[in-house]
């Protein structure tokens, strides 16, 4: 009809799209406290439930189902750990488990130096995983100089690590997976053959734990985790813990000196000693939608700057002498008739009895 205005769509295609952007955190902006999970007056205490770390060390026994299962899990029972937590302003709807790099402040003599701390994930490199301990959208941190990466074999033989000899390497992408006890078969075990007492250990166990047998460093250590889609960064080693320089900081709110050396809310103004980069990720959802006008579509119209009582005596007269329409702008229809989006045009486009025009829709979501 020559007053339909209406018609399904040509085509719909929803995407998905990723936006990454490397974002910065330091100084001022990035604030650290200690938590104990002994106290019962410090109200901090609450984190350990918050970011799912045992609340006591019988929580996670090393003779728990979870302990044998995953023992380096067992390495994050600690008393004490570390918080940072990323401004929600820094990040969008979460952080790329994969890049985390993290300068962390440690104790240089009266003076400070910078630990650097990277993420990785256990069994495939990714941008997050889940955690039969600490929940989903997590990344594990490891650090160079507290335990190399495990350099022997997993999958029964399948990956070989031995040319593995850095978390930290040039491009993120190309850090190493970290290798959990439940990546190794029996011919697996004992091949990272480095000596037992060179590993750092964050609780004590024996070196044929979780058997009695499976003697060998047969899993990374982790010094800390990222639960990515709160921002919350931890430190759970007590080799970095033990050695954070408070008295050094300074207090936050206020900026002043943290001369009583306390260990909630401290900053440091040293941005090469205190800095976390990392990529954050929006989710970008788009829709496009090809609207089609064909010859004999879309020639009539109800503006009242149209004369369209003269154009109607000629389609009804069977006569193609029409004036030009313009299309202006279009309706999307949902299926119970209503109106959803419009799209308006930068000009008018002629379109006419004869013309044909093509119009792609793009609609963020």
């Amino acid at each position: 009809m020559a007053n339909d205005f209406l018609k399904p769509v040509s085509s719909v295609v929803s995407t998905r799209n990723e936006v990454r952007t490397l974002k910065t955190v330091t100084t001022s902006t990035l604030i650290y406290s200690k938590v104990n999970r002994a106290s019962l007056t410090e109200r901090f205490t609450h984190y350990f439930k918050s970011v799912n770390l045992p609340e006591t060390a019988a929580s996670l026994s090393t003779g728990s189902t979870l302990s044998l299962a995953f023992p380096e899990l067992q390495q994050l029972n600690v008393d004490n750990f570390v918080i940072a937590a990323i401004p929600n302003t820094s990040y969008d709807e979460i952080m790329d488990g994969r890049s985390v790099t993290w300068v962390v402040p440690q104790d240089a003599e009266g003076s400070y130096s910078g630990l650097t701390l990277v993420s990785s994930t256990y069994g495939t490199f990714a941008k997050k995983q889940s955690s039969p301990l600490l929940g989903n959208n997590i990344a594990f941190l490891f650090c160079d100089q507290v335990n190399k990466p495990y350099t022997g074999t997993t999958d029964g033989g399948i990956i070989n690590k031995a040319s593995v000899s850095t978390w930290n390497t040039t491009n993120y992408l190309d850090r190493p997976s970290a290798v959990s006890y439940q990546n190794l078969q029996l011919s697996d075990i004992n091949t990272d053959q480095r000596d037992w007492s060179s590993n750092a250990l964050a609780t004590t166990v024996f070196e044929n734990y979780p058997t009695n047998s499976n003697q060998g460093y047969n899993y990374d250590i982790p010094v800390g985790f990222v639960a990515l889609d709160k921002g919350l960064m931890v430190i759970t080693h007590p080799d970095i813990v033990n050695n954070m320089p408070w008295g050094l900081g300074n207090v936050s709110p206020g900026g002043g000196s943290n001369s009583s050396s306390g260990t909630t809310q401290i900053y440091w103004t040293n941005a090469a000693k205190s800095t976390v980069n990392f990529y954050s990720i929006d989710i970008a959802y788009q829709t496009s939608v090809v609207c089609i006008a064909l010859p004999n579509e879309f020639f009539f119209t109800n503006n009242p700057t149209w004369d369209y009582d003269a154009n109607l005596n000629s389609y009804q007269e069977g006569s193609n002498d029409y004036d030009t329409t313009y299309i202006t702008e279009i309706g999307l229809y949902n299926k119970t008739n209503e109106l959803v989006a419009i799209s308006k045009l930068d000009r008018p486009k002629a379109k006419g009895y004869t013309g044909l025009l093509t119009f792609t829709l793009k609609l963020d979501v």
